[in-house]
């Protein structure tokens, strides 16, 4: 009876262990990326005005790259960097020239996608400022 019971307990040990074993050798499924690939019209809630800015999103080598820009000539094709998409949710930085006196800023983004659609908000931790985004995608 003590044998059985032995027999049992390692062979149980040995099957949780090939469970840990393959469970850590699956990959996650990579999200989505043509969710939200392409140009984005991004406005931006402040306060008194909106600012409406154009985000492209592409992939290359495999990897997310953007660049951002105001119409009115504040900066152009700013690269964004650390940006991390979940298939739900992007976020990025953006480093460029801020109020009151034109030095660049690094502002954080986070965005929660719909179907060609986009909510979140825009942060900067050194001006201590935060806004609301919305935006749609119009062009793949």
């Amino acid at each position: 009876m003590m044998r059985t019971i032995v027999t049992l307990g390692l062979a149980l040990a040995v099957l949780a262990g090939l469970g840990l074993a393959l469970s850590q050798q699956i990959p996650a499924p990579k999200p989505d990326r043509a969710k939200i690939l392409g140009t984005w019209t991004l406005d931006i809630d402040a306060g008194e005005t909106t600012i409406t800015l154009t985000l492209v999103l592409q992939e290359a080598e495999g990897k997310l790259v953007g660049k951002i820009s105001e119409p009115n000539g504040m900066f152009t094709d700013s690269p964004l960097s650390n940006i991390e998409f979940d298939g739900e949710n992007l976020a990025y930085d953006i480093n460029v020239p801020s109020p009151p006196d034109g030095s660049v800023k690094v502002w954080k983004t986070q965005l929660k996608i719909g179907a060609d659609t986009a909510e979140g908000a825009i942060a900067n931790a050194d001006l201590a400022m935060t806004a609301t985004v919305t935006g749609k995608r119009t062009g793949k």
